[in-house]
């Protein structure tokens, strides 16, 4: 599996043949907008900067959209959604992270939340099965830096990406809090063969 980033929330998911868009940016946003073809579109929130399943419609691909709650199989491809009704830039919205395996890989996206702690205990359960977790840690809207680390050690991830964030002191402050160091890297290619044993790995992606 290879796992690019995009944008601010925005990541590519590829396994042999198939094309995943988590958080696509839509025209409508202030973000830059990134084009290419994807089989899978899934966003976590509806607003501009994680819906632009337009944006994702091309080289003649039209994505299976996915954009709530639920189980879902595409293709051997496993998703399952949880929602959760919180804040987002003042405006009541249902947050959904979801859990997507694929290669045996399971790779928990948390969408933009500031707490974890009225997931159900079904989503408590999946997300402890997950290897990698995508996690916002910019504050605000989101989890800051300190809560992020303290919601993951509930669980035993081997690798942990962080999203949603602009500021380097925002990472360090994270990376300290998780008590690991953060590897910068322009892509993540990964194996289930290959996953660390016992502690996360923490992976700072550039976005291209």
């Amino acid at each position: 599996m290879k796992i690019t980033r995009h944008g601010k929330n925005f990541l590519k998911l590829v396994f042999a043949d198939k094309t995943i868009a988590v958080n696509p940016i839509s025209k409508n946003s202030k973000e830059k907008v990134v084009k290419f073809g994807a089989d899978i579109s899934v966003s976590t929130v509806f607003h501009p900067d994680f819906n632009g399943f337009e944006q994702v419609e091309y080289n003649n691909k039209k994505p299976f959209i996915i954009k709530g709650g639920g189980e879902y199989e595409i293709s051997d491809i496993f998703i399952k959604g949880y929602g959760l009704k919180q804040k987002y830039q003042d405006e009541d919205k249902m947050i959904t992270s979801y859990t997507i395996l694929l290669d045996g890989i399971n790779v928990a996206v948390f969408g933009p939340i500031s707490s974890g702690d009225n997931f159900s205990n079904e989503a408590f359960e999946e997300f402890a099965s997950a290897d990698i977790f995508v996690v916002p840690i910019g504050g605000g809207d989101v989890f800051t830096p300190k809560d992020a680390a303290k919601f993951i050690k509930q669980f035993s991830p081997k690798i942990v990406i962080p999203v949603h964030y602009d500021k380097k002191d925002e990472l360090e402050e994270f990376a300290a809090a998780l008590g690991v160091e953060a590897h910068r890297e322009d892509k993540l290619t990964i194996k289930q063969k290959d996953l660390p044993e016992e502690i996360a790995e923490l992976v700072e992606l550039k976005i291209v």
